[in-house]
């Protein structure tokens, strides 16, 4: 469970589920650009941003794509130009959009998406096992695994500061379970000035970008075999780097929140023979 850490920035109470908290960390966050496709039971994270851009509230650019693999596409093009990029879906959104991953990931590009997971099909049900983010677990993504609506805000923020982090410039998951935690409200805690949010992400300055013409540069090369391995030794090194660091995130994020997570939970472990291991 995650443990309390005495805070003093003022947070407010509401009673909420995790698609709005998702959307709502998504707007204190401030992305550039969200390129997205609806689907069940995520669509309500877009609807919600949709909204509270009418309302002023955020300033991202909500592009829909034809489909959830063109709304990858949106999200990867974002991302090379040095775009915060954010994303939601589920299921066989996921799997549409799933020959873009290895690309966002393989190049190096970092950006948020959640997947508030679904059963695949078939037999068609709308309702939640993690058979679709079982399929991506080898895609290159950080996958971080939200269980209630309460960490579906903290692992948005979470997952932007590990992912942005030089030696690691991974994209991130960040997935919870459909209908339990994306539409089951809670009693749950935000930040009341989204400048705290921004200001413990700070500015991603990129590394590489595709749109500077006096710096021009090619991402996604054909490579031959020895650059490839060293692509994939470089892909590996980064993914140690993000779990050797995410504890210091954790522990960083504890201090400006009060809420302190952890990589695994135990419960009553001291003497067991058996352990019975859950996701979300």
């Amino acid at each position: 469970m995650n443990t309390k850490v005495k805070t003093e920035l003022k947070q407010e109470t509401d009673f909420l589920s995790g698609n709005e908290m998702a959307a709502l960390a998504a707007s204190q966050i401030n992305f550039h650009v969200m390129g997205y496709y609806p689907i069940t039971p995520s669509t309500e994270i877009a609807e919600n941003l949709d909204e509270m851009k009418a309302e002023g509230e955020h300033n991202i650019v909500l592009i829909p794509g034809e489909g959830e693999h063109g709304a990858a596409a949106i999200c990867y093009g974002a991302s090379t130009t040095g775009a915060r990029v954010f994303n939601a879906t589920s299921a066989q959104g996921l799997l549409y959009a799933m020959e873009q991953f290895p690309v966002q990931s393989g190049t190096r590009y970092p950006m948020l998406m959640d997947v508030v997971a679904r059963t695949v099909s078939g037999p068609l049900d709308i309702r939640c096992d993690h058979s679709d983010i079982m399929m991506a677990l080898n895609c290159g993504w950080i996958i971080l695994m939200a269980k209630d609506p309460q960490a579906a805000y903290d692992m948005n923020v979470i997952g932007v500061k590990i992912g942005e982090l030089e030696e690691v410039r991974l994209p991130v998951m960040v997935t919870f379970d459909g209908f339990f935690t994306s539409h089951q409200k809670r009693r749950v805690q935000y930040f009341a000035d989204k400048k705290v949010v921004q200001d413990y992400l700070g500015s991603h300055p990129p590394k590489y970008v595709s749109i500077d013409p006096r710096n021009p540069i090619t991402i996604g090369p054909y490579m031959n075999d020895p650059d490839l391995i060293n692509n994939r030794k470089q892909l590996s090194m980064a993914m140690e780097a993000a779990y050797h660091r995410v504890g210091e995130v954790f522990e960083s994020y504890a201090l400006l929140s009060g809420r302190r997570y952890g990589i695994l939970d135990t419960y009553q472990m001291e003497d067991a023979e058996v352990a019975l291991v859950i996701l979300n």
